[in-house]
């Protein structure tokens, strides 16, 4: 049950009417805050246990951490969206933001809503920029929503802005090429293996910064398999292979329970497809 929905359905039909410009009595009162009380629970219930903060920025990354419940996802964004309206130039709050927005977008299967969280953390990403160019996080989650964004768009209506992501993520790999355990250098890597040669494509240096991904970040599962996948494409076998065995065994820090399941089973199809 979509606790969200239970609760928004529990206060249209029972909070008391204070749209009649009377003073709400004491008993409407105290029935408000039950109400409140009630949808406080609701949304604490549905991400499961969390262990107790007082800080907002690591109960934020908690609920983060548990985003396979969608629900955590926006309760992580309304608590910062809170935040964000006294501290308008927090950088902390402004590329977090960014970050599950992008992953919120991920979650939604309606492209309208896609688009609209895509170009919130796009936004949101700008804006930490802004703030703060010295540090990796806002380049990189402004790259990633712009090629999001691009892909949902389609690459006609999203030529121009290939050079921005680009940009965004060199930008970020001056700043920090280990940022996020090497998300950097399978941003790169797809990039240059993705673009046609005209635009900027370039299949050997795609696979250089993957190779070196993995090398500095064994434990990146996408990494791996991404480069596995580009190895088998290439008649690399044995090579595919030992990467793709390897996710079956990874313990990988950046992926949800969910998210490191699917990689698991990719690699089982395309392990399945070799003749394991």
């Amino acid at each position: 049950m979509n606790s969200m929905k239970t609760a928004s359905s529990f206060i249209a039909g029972k909070m008391p009417d204070i749209t009649t410009g009377q003073k709400p009595s004491a008993r409407s009162r105290l029935l408000v805050m039950k109400r409140l009380l009630f949808i406080s629970v609701l949304l604490l219930l549905s991400c499961g246990t969390l262990p107790a903060v007082e800080d907002l920025i690591q109960r934020t990354d908690q609920l983060f951490a548990a985003r396979d419940n969608v629900e955590c996802l926006r309760q992580a964004i309304t608590l910062l969206e809170g935040r964000l309206a006294s501290k308008p130039k927090d950088f902390e709050i402004l590329w977090r933001l960014a970050k599950y927005n992008y992953y919120l977008a991920d979650q939604m299967s309606d492209k309208n809503d896609k688009s609209k969280h895509y170009e919130t953390g796009i936004d949101l990403a700008k804006r930490s920029v802004g703030i703060n160019a010295q540090r990796p996080e806002g380049h990189f989650w402004l790259a990633a929503n712009y090629g999001e964004y691009a892909e949902l768009k389609g690459a006609f209506k999203s030529l121009w802005l290939l050079r921005s992501i680009r940009l965004e993520f060199e930008q970020a790999f001056a700043i920090d090429p280990g940022f996020d355990k090497g998300s950097l250098y399978l941003a790169l890597g797809e990039l240059f293996l993705r673009l046609p040669w005209l635009m900027g494509g370039n299949h050997q240096r795609g696979l250089e910064f993957l190779e070196a991904g993995v090398r500095k970040a064994p434990s990146n599962a996408d990494l791996c398999l991404t480069l596995a996948e580009y190895y088998l494409k290439d008649g690399r076998m044995s090579e595919a292979r030992k990467l793709m065995e390897a996710v079956l065994t990874l313990s990988d820090p950046l992926r949800s329970p969910k998210e490191m399941e699917e990689l698991r089973n990719r690699s089982r199809n395309l392990l399945g497809k070799m003749g394991k």
